[in-house]
């Protein structure tokens, strides 16, 4: 047992040695330390969605299952942390499956938020029908429309409608619930 921490003894006295005499070689070799604000700085830069998906309302969407509904978006930003450098469009049309019109509208992005795959777009109405809801102002209500790139494996895609009486605020929204059945997104970052 002597003989294990005498081992050991010497061989925590041979790394303290060699860590010390190194330490001072290392310290004077390491490069100086690299601004940091340049590289998050390159984190911020422009961000875009565009695209469009085609999906079909599932059973969760009682008394619409089977609708066919399409989102377009195209929207961009100078960067990720400005929403005030959002431009951008969006298009929804929703029918149902003999092809009666439920709603069709359009507007104008006004905030996009991108993280890796997924992006977040809202914006303002600026025309629509809704006929499958009488009397429900489409115009000047706010979106949230969320969007999940997958590549060749199937986007998903989410909404809020603000004109049901649902809070939207920019930038915010939900995750991407629901698979696309044909089109295709495209998030960058």
């Amino acid at each position: 047992m002597n003989r294990r921490l005498a081992t050991a003894a010497v061989s925590l006295l041979l790394l303290t040695a060699t860590v010390a005499t190194a330490t001072p070689a290392a310290v004077a070799a390491a490069p100086a330390p690299t601004a940091q604000p340049a590289a998050a700085a390159a984190d911020f830069g422009p961000v875009s969605v565009r695209g469009t998906g085609n999906t079909v309302l599932t059973a969760s969407f009682h008394g619409f299952e089977g609708d066919p509904v399409q989102i377009s978006v195209d929207a961009r930003a100078a960067t990720n942390t400005d929403p005030r450098s959002t431009a951008g469009h969006f298009h929804v049309r929703h029918v149902r499956t003999d092809g009666r019109l439920v709603a069709d509208f359009e507007g104008d992005i006004t905030c996009l938020a991108v993280g890796g795959r997924e992006a977040i777009a809202t914006g303002v109405i600026t025309k629509g029908e809704a006929p499958w809801f009488p009397g429900l102002e489409l115009t000047g209500q706010k979106v949230a429309l969320s969007m999940e790139d997958n590549g060749r494996r199937g986007d998903r895609m989410g909404w809020v409608w603000g004109v049901f009486g649902q809070p939207v605020s920019d930038c915010q929204g939900t995750v991407p619930f629901i698979r696309t059945t044909s089109g295709d997104f495209s998030v960058r970052s």
